[in-house]
């Protein structure tokens, strides 16, 4: 409904009539308007004469939508006293994101199997791969990480912080070298 003020005196429509055609219309991610080309008709209190007019918008262009990667480092450390291990690897994204890396990791030995699960928050900003590294104890009682091979499953998560989105990688299972440290 148009209402405005004309020498003091106010003028509006009690009833409107109308229509609006969208001619074209372009979307970007989750629904992101990029273009829009629409027309309209209004009659204002019955009358036969109309308002008409166009519309013709070109939006910025959206925020890309985020993108992530994650690699584990094919070795890791262990001091041997105490089985106490350091492995790690990098994310990647191409804009600024905090990704949360999760996962286990094993040992298959002889006698025993020892295990942790960490978790730990990285603050991925794009241009190059941003290391991480956790340090872990065996969670398993009498057990402890030993030089040798070890099973690693881990994912990447982080919220986009332009649309209502969380990235994945999905889990992601690597062989890890343990080395004395």
């Amino acid at each position: 409904m148009f209402s405005g003020i004309d020498n003091g005196t106010e003028k509006g429509c009690n009833s409107n009539s109308g229509s609006f055609t969208i001619e074209h219309i372009a979307f970007g991610p989750y629904g992101y308007v990029r273009e829009l080309d629409a027309t309209f008709e209004q009659y204002c209190n019955g009358s036969a004469l109309p308002l008409r007019g166009a519309v013709h918008a070109v939006m910025p262009e959206p925020p890309v939508e985020l993108a992530m990667g994650m690699s584990i480092d094919p070795e890791g450390t262990v001091d041997v006293p105490d089985g106490r291990i350091t492995v790690g690897g990098t994310v990647t994204c191409n804009k600024p994101a905090s990704v949360s890396v999760v996962g286990q990791i094993f040992q298959i030995q002889k006698k025993a199997t020892p295990g942790a699960s960490y978790q730990t928050t990285v603050a991925c900003t794009p241009g190059a791969p941003v290391p991480w590294s956790v340090s872990l104890t065996s969670l398993e009682p009498g057990t402890s990480f030993q030089p040798g091979t070890a099973t690693m499953r881990s994912r990447a998560r982080a919220d986009d912080r332009d649309y209502p989105a969380t990235v994945d990688t999905g889990q992601q299972e690597s062989q890890v070298t343990l080395s004395k440290s």
